[in-house]
């Protein structure tokens, strides 16, 4: 009998956390710096990065919406809405990402830090052009925050 050994291709953990206003009506996005912008083809995004070897996925949306916003999330107010596979993430990488969401008063003071270039807080109706995910998929998971919340 013949075994087909198959390549394995490593899988990169990711997480981002879609920060609603209190009513759902807008997302705060974040306007990466250039290389960002470069690497990802894109210009605006929500709070997100790499889940740390032996970190649960809240624990690193909490971090790095505390590393990239300023923002101090109460666990027990950031919900799961989706898990996101991306096969072809990269050349070399299988992507899965966790998709949390949060909702805060649009108050909130929030401290970027060098990954960004500005923070802005856009109503759903009216969503940038050049965004990590589409405008409908950032409307899908507004309307899914909403009924959880």
């Amino acid at each position: 009998m013949n075994t087909i050994i198959r390549d394995r291709v490593p899988v990169g953990l990711g997480v981002f956390i879609l920060v609603f206003n209190k009513d759902f009506s807008k997302i705060l996005l974040l306007k990466r710096n250039k290389e960002k912008i470069k690497a990802r083809g894109a210009v605006w995004g929500n709070i997100g990065g790499r889940i740390e070897s032996r970190e649960h996925s809240l624990d690193a949306g909490i971090r790095e919406a505390n590393e990239e916003a300023g923002l101090l999330l109460d666990k027990n107010n950031v919900k799961l809405i989706e898990i996101k596979e991306l096969p072809n993430f990269s050349k070399t990488h299988h992507g899965i990402s966790f998709a949390y969401a949060a909702s805060i008063e649009e108050s909130t003071p929030i401290t970027i830090n060098e990954e960004s270039e500005e923070f802005k807080w856009f109503k759903l109706n009216n969503l940038p052009n050049s965004m990590f995910d589409s405008k409908e998929k950032i409307i899908k998971w507004a309307e899914k925050a909403k009924q959880i919340f």
